[in-house]
């Protein structure tokens, strides 16, 4: 590049010297005027050089050189070229520009991200996010420099993902991005998060939620031996989570309360704090279950001994039981195979909440927002609905009977 086709832009040196001196401007570090220059023959264009902050894969941050194309010098006047190049430098020499971080989505997460925020997570959450980012994340966006990705590469990978899996598994993928480049953005190394705004398909339920009869649930108490009917019976008639259930110990039970305390559950093998902080609570049980607690606690144990648990005195694995004992048992009863969260739907249904009763059962489940409880936990009975279809009618029976006779009359006198 010749000498001659340099053109320094904004303030040269020399003048924001002389200025900062007259006080027309605070002085800020590392200033500049930055480079306007022509490149080209054929179809010139303005280019503009400058230099700017960066963060390194080392985490170091780094002096780095940028040119930028400001456009064809036929459509854009040296004026316009040099407004374009201030508006540029405004935030460097202000001091409000974040550096940009120079290495790559997969370093970024699997170097920091992962490291600084996965062991704040629970045990559960932590395995699934590592999931996603190893299957899901990676593949796609590892190799791309994490500051480059924009909306339109997001919402590219999720149009992708939404051809092949549910809603609610895109809608996961989603969130654990947003997560990755909202914390990105906390750490000054985004501006933006190009995850906000991106759109996912419409959350329907893909089947019906399975619920038991009582007829059904009393089948499979018949199929089940002790402590698993206990357990399968607790599960029915308290509404507590798998991991409450797992990682219950005598000293949560007030026998004479007829309560449970919920301080902790257990996700394979690994005790932790209940799901949030709603979780943690007090819940009642009816005298049935308390009646088959106290006839499975052993006459020597200590408060801190688990309710269900191994020869070993060690917790149960959920699965193992589901698929060892419960699965087996449902198909002996004749009756659907259910899950752990099926005994909390059922639950859930035939407390049948309606007016004051939805916040004691919203307590009881340990949701935050009531409209989960009603939205997703509860579902129609038949009889309820048969019940309400009969009232309703009532309000019409007194005239029905005279509508009937009148049609038939009709009827009659045309036939």
């Amino acid at each position: 590049m010749q000498a001659s086709a340099v053109t320094h832009a904004i303030l040269p040196l020399a003048e924001a010297r002389r200025a900062t001196e007259k006080g027309n401007f605070v002085a800020r570090p590392r200033w500049q005027g930055g480079w306007l220059f022509k490149r080209g023959k054929k179809d010139p264009v303005w280019v503009f050089r400058f230099r700017e902050d960066a963060i390194a894969e080392n985490g170091l941050r780094i002096r780095r050189q940028r040119s930028v194309v400001l456009g064809r010098i036929r459509e854009i006047s040296k004026r316009q070229a040099l407004r374009m190049a201030a508006e540029r430098l405004g935030a460097i020499n202000q001091g409000r520009h974040k550096p940009e971080l120079m290495s790559c989505f997969e370093r970024f997460v699997l170097d920091r991200w992962e490291m600084n925020i996965i062991p704040m997570l629970r045990f559960s959450t932590a395995r699934n996010y590592r999931n996603i980012i190893r299957v899901h994340l990676i593949p796609f966006f590892g190799q791309m420099r994490f500051s480059e990705i924009g909306p339109a590469d997001v919402q590219m990978f999720l149009a992708e993902k939404a051809k092949r899996y549910a809603p609610k598994t895109v809608l996961t993928m989603r969130n654990l991005l947003s997560k990755i480049f909202g914390t990105a953005q906390k750490w000054a190394y985004l501006q933006t998060n190009p995850a906000q705004g991106t759109q996912v398909p419409s959350q329907v339920a893909m089947r019906e939620r399975l619920t038991l009869t009582p007829e059904q649930v009393r089948a499979l108490f018949e199929e089940l031996e002790e402590m698993y009917k206990t357990m399968v019976l607790l599960a029915v008639l308290s509404g507590l989570r798998r991991g409450e259930i797992f990682g219950l110990r005598w000293k949560c039970i007030d026998f004479q309360e007829r309560s449970i305390i919920v301080r902790e559950a257990n996700y394979e093998g690994r005790t932790a704090a209940p799901k949030t902080r709603a979780s943690c609570r007090k819940v009642f049980v009816d005298s049935a279950v308390m009646d088959a607690l106290a006839h499975l606690r052993p006459s020597l144990h200590q408060p801190d001994d688990l309710v269900f648990h191994t020869d070993r005195g060690t917790a149960l694995n959920p699965n193992n039981v589901l698929n060892r004992v419960v699965h087996p048992a449902c198909k002996r009863a004749g009756i659907p195979v259910v899950s752990w969260h099926n005994f909390r739907y059922t639950f859930s249904t035939w407390a049948n909440p309606t007016g004051e009763s939805i916040k004691a059962l919203q307590t009881q489940l340990g949701h935050t927002d009531a409209r989960l409880t009603l939205d997703v936990y509860t579902q129609p009975m038949p009889e309820a609905q048969k019940l309400l279809a009969d009232k309703v009618a009532r309000v019409l029976l007194p005239v029905a009977p005279k509508l009937i006779a009148a049609n038939q009359n009709k009827e009659g006198l045309i036939n």
